[in-house]
């Protein structure tokens, strides 16, 4: 009959972790029997022996060897033990191998030095074998978790490092993107202004009736491209007024309230002619000039008025206000439009938001106005102020330190 052939059953392998290697105990002693005894017994027990019989030889090893710990004689001929111990503790390379002073020497005085010098432990002659190889692997117990502290510090700031210099490189992409951008947006605000200007011109010249006369239907056609080209033209100011801020550096010094006013007034005065907008100005001479960056505020008012006439009905009022308070000059801006809805008083200022959401736009613009207006005055260190009240208009107010002489 045939063999019968049993299976046997396979047992699943189970990965140990690899074993650690023994620690290394530097032992020091002049006496030659002392070390016999201290390397017999911690031999034994599965540790790496290293001796010394001096201290010139113990710091050699030390810093050559890296021991997990060193046992340490006190008195010793030339370099005693103190001494020693101060030493590998001032070196960075041994600061953290805990030593342990074996001595004969009972007193609070010479526990205090070695207190002093840096020792960690301190084991009595004669000595216990059960006691030194607890206090030994207490000690190598402590290296260990220092070690392992140490590494995982070290992979930590690896993966810091490489984080950092990720996020730099990050960075440096994110500015030239930025930089990049910069140079598109002036670019293709520089190609839309050109020809822009030329529409316009053109434009003017036929309603003005200098290329010949025109009949009723031409100049209602001609009033509608007057219309697109001046909402194409506040687009292409806004968009080049965004870049132009974005990363500059305000010049701060005196600029008076009164012509800043008259400037933006004066740059939108086709346009409120255009849109038969009223707009007073109630901005006394007297007013002492404020501290501001003046091309900044130039630009505030602008949009503000901007804002102001684009949302007012025909023959609407608009006001640019200033008033002294204190020591700051408010600066407001007054309209009779439609009013915002407390609902989206915060959005106004948001990029690119509308607040003529509605399909047709009538209004135009892009939504950088406001946003604008808010970057530029949080960059002076003031706020924009709202009040509105919905089919009674809005006034935008904010204020501005008087500027006195140094």
């Amino acid at each position: 009959m045939p063999e019968e052939v049993h299976l046997l059953e396979a047992t699943p392998l189970v990965e140990t972790p690899p074993a650690e290697p023994p620690t290394a105990v530097l032992v020091v002693d002049d006496e030659p029997r002392n070390l016999e005894v201290l390397t017999h017994i911690l031999g034994t027990q599965g540790f790496q022996i290293l001796t010394a019989e001096d201290g010139e030889e113990a710091l050699d090893k030390a810093r050559a060897a890296l021991p997990d710990v060193i046992l340490l004689d006190v008195v010793m001929p030339q370099m005693d033990g103190f001494e020693v111990c101060r030493q590998l503790k001032a070196d960075p390379a041994t600061l953290y191998i805990p030593v342990a002073l074996i001595t004969a020497l009972r007193g609070v005085r010479e526990r205090t030095r070695g207190a002093e010098a840096g020792a960690d432990e301190f084991i009595s002659k004669p000595f216990d074998s059960v006691e030194l190889l607890t206090r030994v692997r207490s000690l190598a117990r402590i290296k260990r978790l220092y070690d392992q502290l140490r590494a995982a510090n070290h992979a930590l700031e690896q993966r810091v490092a490489e984080r950092t210099a990720e996020l730099q490189r990050a960075l440096r992409e994110l500015r030239e993107l930025d930089r990049l951008k910069s140079e598109f947006i002036a670019n293709v605000s520089h190609e839309l202004r050109t020809p822009l200007l030329h529409v316009k011109g053109t434009v003017t010249l036929l309603t003005d009736g200098a290329l010949g006369t025109l009949t009723s239907e031409q100049m209602r056609g001609l009033h509608v491209a007057e219309e697109a080209a001046e909402q194409l033209e506040r687009v292409v100011e806004d968009v080049i007024d965004f870049n132009e801020v974005h990363g500059r550096v305000l010049d701060l010094e005196p600029v008076p309230v009164a012509e800043a006013c008259q400037s933006a007034y004066q740059a939108l005065l086709p346009r409120i002619q255009r849109r038969h907008v009223n707009v007073r100005l109630a901005v006394p001479s007297e007013l002492p000039p404020v501290r501001a960056d003046a091309l900044a505020l130039s630009r505030v008012i602008r949009h503000l008025l901007d804002n102001a006439v684009k949302f007012s009905p025909p023959d609407g009022l608009v006001q640019i206000l200033a008033e002294r308070r204190g020591e700051h000059i408010r600066i407001s801006v007054q309209d009779q439009g439609p009013g915002i809805p407390p609902d989206e008083r915060q959005r106004i200022f948001t990029l690119f938001y509308q607040s003529d959401g509605s399909s047709t736009r009538r209004a135009g613009g892009m939504g950088l106005g406001l946003a604008l207006v808010r970057k530029l005055l949080t960059a002076h260190g003031t706020q924009i102020e709202l009040e509105s009240e919905v089919g009674r208009g809005s006034s935008f107010a904010f204020d501005l330190p008087i500027a006195h002489p140094a």
